[in-house]
This record gives C-alpha cells, sequence and structure tokens, in this order.
C-alpha cells in the first residue's frame, strides 16, 4: 500500500441499506484522506443471464440497458451522500462472475484503496473469497458500521516462527498510517496458540512483539499477545475491545477457495462486526532468483 490514499474505489451491490451504509464509509475514508472516490456496481447476475442469449443483437441490447440502469442507480446513490468536497466519479459494469469484474475495475483505474461491503451476521460469499485472493490493492471489508470519533485500529501480526517480515512491517505501516489520518488510537496483538501463564515461547513472542511495534515507529502501542487456539482468542479479545478496524494479512499464496474458507482470517471477518483491511506484502527480489521466482 503506498504511503498516500488518493483514490478509493467503493464496490456497491444493489442492496439498499447495505449500499448506502457501504458509499458513506467510502465517502468518509475519501474525505478523511482528500481521496477521490469511485464507485463501482458491476450487474453479474445480469450479465450471467445475458450469456445465455443466443442471439448477439439482444445480448448487446440487453447489456446496454443494464449499463444505463447501473448508471441511473448510481447516480441516485451519490445524490444522497453527504459528500462535501470529495470527488465521486461513477464506473458500471456488467460481467461475470463478480469478482473478476471488480478485479477488472481496480486494474483500469488503480485505486490506492478497494471498499466492499459485506452482510452483518451472514458468512462470506464465494465472490468476497476470491476478491480477497485476487485483489491487487488493499481491500477494505466493511458491514458499514460506523467509527468512533476516535477510531481504535488492531494491527493483527504474527511473531511465530517462519513468519512473513515483509507482510508485518506491511501491516504495522498500513495500520499506523490509518490511524494518524482518522485521529485515532493503534493495539498490536497476536495470537499463536500459547498457553496461559509464563512460558519460554510466550516470553520470546512477547519481547517479539514488542520489537516489531517499536520498529514501525509504535513504541507507545498497546501490545497484547493472546494465549489460546489463534482464532478464538482474537475472536473474543476482538469482539471485547470492539475495534473501529483491524488491519491483517491476506492470505494470498493459497489460490484454492477451499484453502481460504476457515483459515484464521476467514473465521475472524465472519464472526466480528469490525471493519477489516486485508494487506499483502509486497514482492520480495532475491539475488540470483529470477523474477518468476522471486514472486
Amino acid at each position: 500500500m503506498s504511503n498516500e490514499i488518493r483514490s478509493v474505489l467503493a464496490s456497491v451491490d444493489r442492496s439498499g441499506s447495505q449500499a448506502k451504509r457501504v458509499a458513506a464509509k467510502a465517502v468518509r475514508l475519501a474525505h478523511m484522506t482528500g481521496a477521490h472516490l469511485e464507485l463501482f456496481l458491476c450487474d453479474a447476475e445480469a450479465a450471467f443471464n445475458r450469456k445465455h442469449q443466443y442471439e448477439a443483437e439482444a445480448a448487446a441490447r440487453a447489456k446496454e440497458l443494464c449499463l444505463v440502469d447501473s448508471r441511473r442507480y448510481l447516480e441516485s446513490l451519490r445524490r444522497g451522500l453527504p459528500a462535501g468536497d470529495v470527488e465521486i466519479s461513477l464506473s458500471v459494469a456488467c460481467e461475470s462472475p463478480l469478482y473478476e469484474s471488480i478485479v477488472h475495475a481496480v486494474g483500469r483505474s488503480h485505486p490506492d484503496l478497494v471498499v466492499r461491503g459485506t452482510a452483518p451476521g451472514e458468512p462470506l460469499d464465494p465472490n468476497t473469497w476470491e476478491l480477497v485472493a485476487e485483489c491487487p490493492a488493499p481491500l477494505l471489508l466493511t458491514r458499514g458500521r460506523p467509527w468512533k470519533a476516535r477510531p481504535v485500529i488492531a494491527a493483527a501480526i504474527d511473531v511465530s516462527p517462519g513468519e512473513s517480515p515483509e507482510l508485518t512491517r506491511a501491516i504495522l505501516g498500513v495500520a499506523a498510517r490509518f490511524a494518524g489520518m482518522a485521529g485515532g488510537t493503534i493495539e498490536v496483538m497476536h495470537a499463536g496458540g500459547i498457553e496461559a501463564g509464563p512460558a519460554p515461547d510466550s516470553d520470546a513472542r512477547r519481547r517479539a512483539l514488542a520489537e516489531r511495534a517499536r520498529d514501525a515507529g509504535l513504541e507507545g502501542a498497546e501490545c497484547h499477545l493472546l494465549a489460546g487456539e489463534p482464532a478464538e482468542a482474537l475472536r473474543e479479545f476482538c469482539a471485547c475491545r470492539d475495534f473501529d478496524l483491524i488491519v491483517l494479512g491476506a492470505l494470498t499464496q493459497r489460490k484454492a477457495l477451499g484453502a481460504l474458507v476457515g483459515t484464521l482470517t476467514g473465521r475472524l471477518i465472519e464472526s466480528v462486526e469490525s471493519d477489516f483491511l486485508l494487506v499483502k506484502a509486497p514482492p520480495v527480489r532475491r539475488p540470483g532468483r529470477s523474477r518468476q521466482e522471486a514472486l
């Protein structure tokens, strides 16, 4: 993620109140960062139905009507937003599957942040899971809940052996930037399956957690080492702390959808009402290796 957020792309659906909540959250983020906001709507259902039309002329006409209607919907949505001085543009598509259309929109506009809504109390749908894996920009998943006046932002990192230092730095850096832009506070947490009580392993991880925070310029941030099964420990802790935003890593190295479902990241997103910002580590180039091997 770049040091500045100059553009935000918000992907909305024809979902009435949820679309309004997602767009309002995107407006606040754009206002907070001074970014341009692009509202994007893809009618994937209409695109899927159009694929089954055998007459090319009828299919083309159906697509044009879909795009016109989608733009009309976005224009109505824009008129109801408290935009203030935020510059808002509109873009529409009629493609299927939905996640590919969003990825294509990101490729065209190159936003610094993508915002996508998720339904409260429901598991993430397959399109959202695929978007988590494929989105080339940082992805903020929101259920639309407003942030507090001084947001509390959490950074979930891994300090266990085999961690990715690049991903850890990226998570902490993004969390620090959002906390600074929003005038909020930041807390750092790690749940590694350790047992409760003092132990050599827990002491080492506690030192490592403080060291990672200090290296990221977050020496004054609260650091929490959570005992117990990671997904459950994080879920209980996050619900208790009522974070506005949780920044953590997107597991994009696992391409299969089945590998994503049930992971710590997925279970946390599906059980906590906070917003989530999914960050990817920058690609690492190693001496003597080809570009393909380094990615």
